[in-house]
């Protein structure tokens, strides 16, 4: 072989090298660029968000001179109420506050209704104390109860794995919130075509406060009990196979036996990347599955936070959705 030939071959081979270490650097840098240390959660929460708004639960009537008088012609429950008279709405007293000075003359309230946003023009009753009244039954606060997934040694939590949806009004926007201290009363178990339920109740006084509601979780700051620290996986790391739950259902947390049936290898961020199916003995027969209540629960492989329940499946509630820790840790 000449020198001429071996200088390309040599070449040749150095640069296919380079090429493979440099293809290995990456992938390991892929599988590993969310590894991160937080603070295990599995234990419940409540929460109370501020609407950005007013939520309508109920239409009636009022009590007037000439009768019964209602308004269910022009507003319905589940309007979001966030306006009067083109003046901001953050709290149902600012309504009532409002009304006492109309002195009987039209308002107009701005409402988003199905996502888009009216104006609806309306004459207060007078009810038989002399009241202005619109006869709605109106709510400012979003109340409910779920797991933690993780903490961190700044306060900082993730929980639920999933945005919180008023059951009334849907997805309204949130202004903040407050997060309580709760524990576990009881159990209310899955069954096919009827989701269950952990009945939580508040105990004690406020601990944290809610910076965000979203696709990917409920986020903030609060004094956090100290969980077992823990590396996080990305969503490389994880696969089918054998894995663990750790979530409260009676006294203090617990890590029941699941496993993992699929694990999409999602590039972006996104819900639902992988279907559980709960396989602890245990747990079936304290749940009977995936219950309400559940959702932020860490799931664990290999040792590390792989990502959280979110979701159960009517049909079959032993199975559910789980999000990727990698992007709630991203949130």
């Amino acid at each position: 072989m000449t020198t001429r030939a071996t200088k390309r071959l040599t070449a040749v081979i150095v640069s296919v090298l380079i090429f493979v270490f440099c293809f290995t650097v990456r992938t390991a840098y892929a599988a590993n660029d969310y590894l991160f240390n937080v603070r295990l959660g599995g234990y419940p929460i409540a929460f109370s968000l501020d609407v950005d708004g007013v939520i309508v639960d109920e239409v009636g009537f009022v009590q007037t001179e000439a009768g019964n008088a209602t308004f269910a012609n022009k507003l319905r429950r589940g309007d979001l109420i966030v306006s009067v008279d083109d003046e901001k709405i953050e709290d149902s007293g600012q309504i009532r506050d409002y009304l006492k000075n109309t002195d009987g003359e039209p308002v107009e309230l701005g409402i988003v209704r199905n996502g888009e946003k009216l104006n609806v023009e309306l004459i207060p009753f007078i009810d038989l104390n002399g009241t202005f009244e619109l006869g709605i039954s109106m709510r400012d606060k979003i109340s409910g109860a779920g797991m933690t997934t993780f903490t961190r040694d700044n306060g900082f939590f993730a929980a639920l794995g999933h945005k919180v949806i008023d059951s009334v009004a849907g997805d309204v926007p949130i202004s903040g919130g407050e997060v309580f201290r709760c524990e576990i009363g009881g159990i209310s178990k899955s069954k096919r075509g009827k989701p269950g339920e952990l009945l939580a109740y508040v105990k004690g006084g406020k601990i944290g406060e809610v910076l965000a509601n979203t696709d990917y979780g409920l986020f903030g700051i609060m004094v956090a009990d100290s969980g077992a620290e823990i590396q996080t996986a990305s969503v490389a790391n994880v696969k089918p196979g054998k894995a663990y739950v750790y979530t409260t259902v009676s006294e203090t947390p617990k890590m029941y036996e699941i496993e993992i049936i699929k694990a999409s290898q999602q590039d972006k961020i996104s819900e639902k990347g992988m279907v559980i199916r709960i396989t602890d003995k245990e747990l079936l027969e304290l749940t009977g599955g995936i219950t309400q209540g559940m959702s932020g629960s860490p799931i664990l492989q290999d040792g590390k936070l792989v990502g959280a329940i979110t979701h159960v499946f009517t049909a079959d509630p032993t199975k559910g959705y789980g999000i990727y820790a990698q992007w709630m840790r991203k949130n």
